[in-house]
């Protein structure tokens, strides 16, 4: 099952010192996605006050209702799944430690209680809270073919990183290494893998033995001394264990260790329980949840941070959004008791890309028209767009920062004949780049890709297997409505340097 963090006794103690113990929305809270008695959807507006929850298995009561779990899209305040939440009076727990929204980041993966206004859009956050999944020297990096995508090992965890849809801190694409010491914030993707929406590199060098790693997964192998977490022997002897139920650990328990390294033995300092979101919910709390689709049967029946979900009447963003394993997705909804009643269901990944130059910004329409070498392509923007600036570092940056003649990397996906971009990044100027469905081409001569015709004779292809081809045999497989990337190199004349099929969607 995959597991969303639970926050332990420790923090949970700390939560109700800082709120002045129990209560409603501005009560004491549980750091952790349970229910809410009093919460809204957002889909269907509604001002609402924070309810007095459901308590948690460690046995506190009282507390305050998370009422959303997702991505940080931007800042002014927090976005968290398209609501804007005034952080002025949050209190704000980084990895169990009291923080402020300084210490907070674009990507990074956080739980909100609080309260929403009628206006769905809009609220007020009493408690945030953020923890890591992963922490520890990068042991390998892979590519993929178009070198947009890396996976990268931690600790035996596969983590995908993505040049636009990952936000990085101290470090970029381009430049992480092996060797570096690294935080991970994202979506787990089945038992073993992790989705990177944030990714930091510490100013720390890791030391083998001497710094502290932070990994999760089920015990196995359990002795009164040791247990096999993954590919690691973890020797739990001086651990604290006040974040286990009862102390206690159990075979099949998923649990965070934190410890240091010595071959491949992690000497354990703390361990932490995890347990799954569901856990915690209530019949009728109304939430909004954020991640990668697991345990996919059919609309009716999948699961996204462990919480089981039926989609089968929800509204659908695209219309034509198809549910699958893997997939990103947010959900609204009501718990039922056993499932999660989805009202909505939206995509919160693109599979366009496109970068480029800014043509103009409309900023009362949320349009940002970029600017090709053959011609001009509208985007739209909406609150849950992620925006991020990697050239200036602007915290708040959004689209009233945007400019023409900025370069920026975009995600985004087709609904109905409107471009919405899931992720806006502005970046130093590179080559253009867009990838999206044929619209038409001319064999050999020409493709014609979201009303952009580029020049094809003269450019390098590759086929469906990545291999080297002459355009004929491109062409030979290029049927009507295929993904295809195209580069146009600095600088950009219209005609492609480098076309190839989108390889990973294959």
């Amino acid at each position: 099952m995959t597991l969303v963090k639970y926050f332990g006794s420790a923090v949970l103690v700390a939560l109700l010192a800082s709120c002045g113990g129990g209560g409603g929305g501005g009560g004491g809270a549980t750091p952790t996605p349970t229910g809410a008695d009093g919460g809204t959807d957002p889909a269907t507006g509604g001002g609402t006050t924070g309810g007095t929850g459901g308590g948690t298995d460690l046995g506190i009561s009282g507390s305050g209702a998370p009422i959303a779990y997702g991505t940080i899209d931007g800042f002014g305040s927090i976005f968290v799944n398209g609501v804007e939440f005034d952080t002025d009076n949050a209190s704000i727990f980084v990895d169990g430690v009291p923080a402020g929204e300084p210490d907070l980041s674009v990507g990074m993966v956080v739980s909100v209680e609080g309260t929403i206004n009628a206006d769905g859009v809009t609220g007020v956050a009493t408690v945030v809270i953020f923890d890591n999944e992963l922490k520890g020297p990068v042991q390998a990096i892979a590519l993929n073919a178009q070198g947009d995508v890396m996976t990268i090992t931690i600790l035996d965890v596969n983590v995908t990183v993505d040049r636009i849809a990952t936000a990085f801190e101290n470090t970029s694409f381009d430049t992480l290494v092996v060797g570096d010491f690294v935080e991970i914030s994202g979506f787990p993707e089945g038992l073993s893998d992790l989705r990177a929406t944030h990714l930091e590199k510490r100013e720390e060098v890791y030391v083998e033995g001497e710094t502290e790693v932070e990994v999760e997964g089920a015990i196995s192998n359990l002795t009164d001394a040791s247990f096999q977490l993954r590919t690691y022997t973890v020797d739990y002897t001086g651990a604290d264990l006040r974040e286990v139920s009862d102390g206690t650990l159990l075979e099949g328990m998923y649990v965070e260790v934190k410890g240091t390294i010595s071959g491949d033995q992690i000497i354990a300092s703390e361990i932490e329980e995890e347990r799954s979101f569901s856990d915690s919910l209530e019949p009728d709390d109304d939430f909004s949840l954020q991640g990668t689709v697991t345990n996919y049967v059919d609309d009716s029946s999948f699961e996204i941070a462990g919480v089981p979900i039926d989609a089968s009447n929800a509204l659908k963003k695209p219309g034509a959004l198809v549910i699958a394993n893997g997939v990103l997705l947010e959900v609204e909804g009501t718990w039922d008791g056993d499932i999660l009643i989805a009202t909505e269901i939206e995509a919160r990944e693109g599979e366009l890309k496109l970068e480029a130059s800014v043509d103009s910004v409309d900023v009362e329409q949320s349009i940002v028209t970029l600017r090709f070498a053959t011609g001009t392509v509208e985007l739209t923007v909406d609150s849950r767009t992620r925006f991020e600036d990697d050239v200036s570092d602007l915290r708040n940056f959004g689209l009233n920062d945007l400019s023409a003649g900025d370069f920026v990397e975009v995600e985004a996906y087709l609904n109905g004949g409107q471009l919405l971009a899931t992720e806006l990044d502005r970046d130093d100027p590179d080559d253009e780049v867009v990838k999206a469905s044929v619209d038409g081409s001319n064999p050999n001569i020409e493709i014609t890709i979201l009303g952009l015709t580029y020049n094809v004779e003269g450019a390098e292809f590759k086929d469906k297997s990545d291999r080297d081809v002459d355009a004929a045999g491109f062409f030979a497989q290029l049927p009507s409505g295929d993904v295809v990337r195209i580069k146009d190199e600095r600088p950009a004349d219209g005609i492609a340097d480098k076309v190839s099929f989108d390889v990973d969607d294959d």
